[in-house]
């Protein structure tokens, strides 16, 4: 929680100054004081004093924490007024010291107890005077007296049960706290003349304001001191008005000028009360300025201006300003002492305008100017025939509107949008380029309305409507287009649209309009209802109101029951006509549309025959209307035939072994027999076209096959008379790895996957190997080595060497001890517990002369694994002692390295002739021995430990 500072304010006693003959009660609380008692539910870490045990009461509300919801109380104990009473002290007042930062709603208060109800009630609540984060100690505190408890009317019971306290409570949020001292209890004897309270200042205008106040006595006359601060005035105790009723109207004020105002009670006899105050106002400026500028009955050449006068004004000045041609403000009025509302005339239609006003308040001046607000004349009416192509360059045209719950749109392409196909938009409207569209995705409108101006079709013999819209749902519901005519009267619906338009690309909509009896000029209203499936965005294109065609285009042409050699073509009829001619186009041989019918006086849909398979064809429509002529020609809608002898898809290799796999297919025909050609691609083999299998079921079980082996297959299906279709293919596939025991004649050692594959998840498998022939050794060189290790000791996969016949031999660990597991590692030297084994060599010791790898591996990843060669060697050159270590070079720093499991006496390194070319004496476990700037080539390594057990081993550098 972010906290932030409150502004502190005074507490502001309305305690007067007066002088008792006595003082009753005077009683300090004298903290630390054992009567006091805390009680509550809080976080006991948030307590900074308590009253019983130090000066001082306080809680750290940040101490106690975001959990803690704390309400705290330090409560006085029984303090008996019944003395104060009936000394007539009957004013009782509670005075100490505070801080406190107020936050989130908390409350600090001091609250008095009545004994007869059983109830606590606040005396005062304290305003935060504290920026403080925190409350350890009592520092910056501010000095406090509440308001006067008026005891006068209290029972017995309540004068000799009483006790007050002190509260805190955080309102279970987490806030800042507070801290107060040690407290003092006092009566007093009542003022004769009690001072007022709630002061207020009331009608404020440029010139007067009523003031007026709370009596608490019984006075009925008042005087005020009226401060002028913005002249730097302050108090000085003398009345500016005497004996003034309440409220009191102070005249004589100025505009715009800051005042303050204290007040005393008259008391007659009894005197005056304490002056109380001050209470700041500020006055109005001498002429307010209007505000809430309106347009309303808006026509071609007048408007109603109107606006919310500032006061009582009843005269304004108006300017107009003429945006079209350019104005600005001038502050100079085009129109005085008008009233409100002001009729506006001789305007222009279509025009934009501002309007700015001001008050006359005569003696007083005029305002400021308020303004602007704009506004636009009606457009004049249009004369049918009338068309709107939307061509504006993205901008709602002139003379339309918009209205209902979203805007529509206008844009030249789908791109970002779901207008046509997710964007893609087929076909063309009249003009083809900017068009108007609403956007089904968010907010969902309801009815998304874009109306035309008005249009006189009075001249029309047969009105029609006529637009190009666009709608495809893609995956979801369709949004519904609802267009509705305006006759003069009243809006009639004359088309709903909600289905797909053809090959979901522009279609023309033509509506006959004859049926509507029109009394005044026509407006057209397309309102769209978004589907709320986020994938309709509609558009329109080339509204028009014109005479209905005589021979109307057609529309919504398709293509169905598509074959090889024929299709039913089929569109939709606007008019009358029961003739059509189509002309058909071969796009495969490069025809174009010629407008000469191939087919004359057709029925509708027309089965076109003597079409060529696989072949790619449009086909376009005319209307044949008799007298009345014919439509123009419509489409071209595109269709492609079948092929005689289809293709397979979806190729599939399952069921995949190590010498076989069913290989399977989806037949697009009737073919119920395939070829099939299978290449070894891991042999080098590439397609021929020439069947490894002919004449076979759907699935082929591929037999013959050789593991770890990659594999591609095309397929053909076969067809009879009907011929053969073109290959499909490849589809790869591979057959796994069967692991084959590693030995010293197979020279090779894989992980379980192969050379081509990933070892699996899940992975548990030994090797052991050993010698060919009695009195040699295993000795593995690992050429390449990688599992799944996660960061320095994390090993996932990793594998465990044993030297010896089985997998309770002792583990052979690597470089750096700690983990027997050896593990891929990033870094040139391995981490602790971790081991590279790449480039490395492991030989045994065994008697036995073998080794048993144990590889496990984790289910979560398959990863690439490790290859080694595996030789059989005589244990040793010049010795047949148990070697004990492990050795590499180490390419980087250029070295001979020695892990052994004891301390190694010397390494002495020598050529091919015998000659010693460097040594190191470790006494250590690992050791290395400086290659220095040898050449690269064959060494030998003599290698003696503690125990005197010495080895000569071969390596390469």
């Amino acid at each position: 929680m972010k906290k932030i500072t409150f502004k502190f304010f005074m507490i502001m006693c309305l305690l007067g100054t007066y002088v008792g003959i006595s003082q009753t009660l005077n009683q300090a609380a004298s903290w630390p004081n054992a009567g006091w008692t805390l009680s509550g539910t809080f976080d006991g870490a948030g307590v900074t004093g308590t009253p019983a045990a130090s000066t001082t009461f306080g809680f750290d509300d940040d101490a106690a924490g975001n959990g803690s919801f704390d309400d705290v109380r330090a409560t006085s104990p029984v303090i008996d007024l019944t003395a104060a009473s009936g000394a007539g002290e009957t004013w009782i007042t509670v005075s100490g010291s505070f801080v406190y930062r107020a936050f989130g709603g908390d409350v600090l208060a001091i609250e008095t107890y009545d004994a007869d109800a059983m109830t606590w009630s606040a005396l005062q609540t304290f305003s935060g005077n504290s920026t403080n984060a925190d409350y350890q100690t009592c520092a910056g505190t501010a000095a406090y007296t509440t308001p006067v408890l008026d005891i006068s009317g209290f029972t017995a019971t309540q004068l000799s049960g009483f006790q007050y306290r002190i509260i805190y409570d955080d309102n279970n949020g987490w806030q800042y706290g507070f801290c107060v001292t040690s407290p003092t209890i006092t009566s007093a004897t009542p003022p004769a003349c009690s001072p007022p309270t709630a002061l207020t200042a009331t009608n404020i205008d440029g010139f007067s304001a009523d003031l007026g106040w709370t009596e608490n006595g019984t006075a009925t006359l008042w005087n005020v001191e009226l401060v002028n601060i913005t002249a730097a005035g302050t108090q000085t105790m003398t009345a500016t008005a005497t004996g003034v009723a309440n409220p009191y109207n102070q005249t004589g004020l100025t505009p715009s000028n800051n005042y303050e105002f204290y007040v005393q009670a008259d008391c007659g006899v009894d005197g005056t009360s304490a002056w109380v105050g001050p209470f700041a106002f500020t006055t109005t400026v001498a002429c307010p300025a209007p505000s809430a500028l309106t347009a309303t009955n808006i026509t071609t050449t007048s408007a109603d201006l109107g606006w919310t006068a500032g006061n009582a004004q009843t005269l304004w000045d108006v300017e107009l300003v003429d945006i079209t041609a350019a104005g600005t403000q001038t502050m100079t009025a085009t129109a005085t002492g008008v009233a409100n509302p002001y009729n506006q005339t001789g305007l222009t239609a279509n025009n934009d305008y501002e309007f700015y006003v001001r008050a006359d308040c005569v003696a007083n001046g005029t305002s400021p100017w308020a303004g602007p607000f704009a506004f636009t004349t009606q457009c004049t009416t249009f004369t049918a025939p009338y068309s709107e192509d939307f061509e504006s360059g993205g901008a709602l045209p002139d003379c339309w509107t918009l209205g209902g719950d979203e805007d529509w749109r206008f844009t030249n392409t789908g791109t970002g949008n779901h207008i046509g196909d997710n964007g893609n938009i087929t076909g063309t409207s009249a003009s083809g380029a900017f068009f108007a569209y609403v956007d089904d995705s968010d907010p969902n409108a309801t009815n998304a309305e874009l109306t035309s101006p008005f249009v006189d079709v009075s001249g029309l013999t047969t009105p029609a409507l006529i637009f190009y819209e666009i709608s495809n749902n893609e995956i979801g519901f369709n949004a519904t287009l609802t267009v509705s005519v305006y006759d003069g009267a009243a809006w009639n619906v004359v088309g709903i649209y909600n289905t797909n338009t053809a090959l979901n690309g522009w279609e023309k909509k033509v509506v006959d309009l004859s049926g509507l009896t029109f009394t005044g000029p026509a407006q057209v209203r397309f309102s769209i209802a978004d589907s709320g499936s986020f994938y309709d965005d509609i558009a329109i294109d080339d509204v028009s109101l014109e005479e209905l065609p005589t021979c109307p285009d057609p529309s919504t042409l398709t293509a169905t029951n598509i074959t090889d050699d024929s299709a039913d073509l089929g569109w939709t009829e606007t008019g009358t006509a029961t003739l059509w001619n189509v002309e058909l186009i071969d796009v495969t041989g490069g025809g174009t549309q010629t407008m000469t019918a191939t087919a004359t006086g057709v029925a509708n849909p027309y089965n076109q025959t003597g079409l060529t398979e696989n072949n790619n064809y449009s086909f376009y429509v005319q209307s044949e209307c008799g007298p009345g002529g014919t439509s123009a020609w419509v489409g071209p809608f595109a269709f492609t035939t079948m092929e005689t002898c289809p293709i397979p898809s979806v190729l599939t290799a399952t069921n995949i072994m190590e010498t076989s796999a069913d290989l399977g297919w989806t037949e697009n025909g009737v073919a119920t027999l395939w070829n099939i050609e299978l290449i070894d691609v891991t042999a080098g083999g590439t397609q021929t076209m020439t069947a490894t299998a002919t004449g076979v079921m759907n699935p082929y079980a591929a037999t013959g096959l050789v593991g770890d082996n990659s594999y591609q297959f095309y397929v053909q299906a076969d067809c009879g008379v009907d011929g053969t279709s073109a290959w499909v293919g490849p589809f790869s596939f591979a057959t796994p790895y069967v692991a084959v025991p590693p030995t010293c004649s197979s020279g090779t050692f894989l992980d379980s996957g192969g050379t081509s594959g990933d070892y699996s998840a899940s992975s548990n498998i030994t090797y052991t190997i050993c010698p060919d022939m009695a009195g040699d050794v295993v000795e593995v060189e690992f050429t390449a080595f990688s599992s799944e290790n996660i960061s320095g000791s994390d090993c996932y996969d990793g594998l465990t060497i044993h030297n010896g016949a089985d997998a309770t031999a002792t583990t052979i660990d690597p470089p750096g001890g700690g983990a027997a597991v050896w593990c891929w590692d990033e870094v040139d030297v391995p981490a602790e517990g971790t081991g590279d084994l790449e480039g490395m060599t492991i030989t045994s010791s065994d008697a036995s002369g073998c080794l048993t790898f144990v590889f496990t591996s984790d289910g979560s990843v398959q990863r690439e694994g490790w290859e080694a060669i595996v030789n059989c060697t005589t244990l040793s050159v010049d010795s047949s002692e148990v070697r004990g270590f492990l050795h590499y070079v180490d390419t980087v720093n250029n070295s001979f390295v020695v892990n052994a499991q004891s301390n190694i006496q010397s390494i002495e390194v020598y050529n091919l002739v015998g000659q010693i070319i460097t040594t190191a004496k470790p006494n250590d476990p690992s050791g290395e021995a400086n290659l220095g700037s040898v050449k690269n080539g064959v060494y030998f390594a003599r290698v003696t430990l503690q125990n005197g057990n010495a080895s000569v081993v071969k390596f390469v550098k």
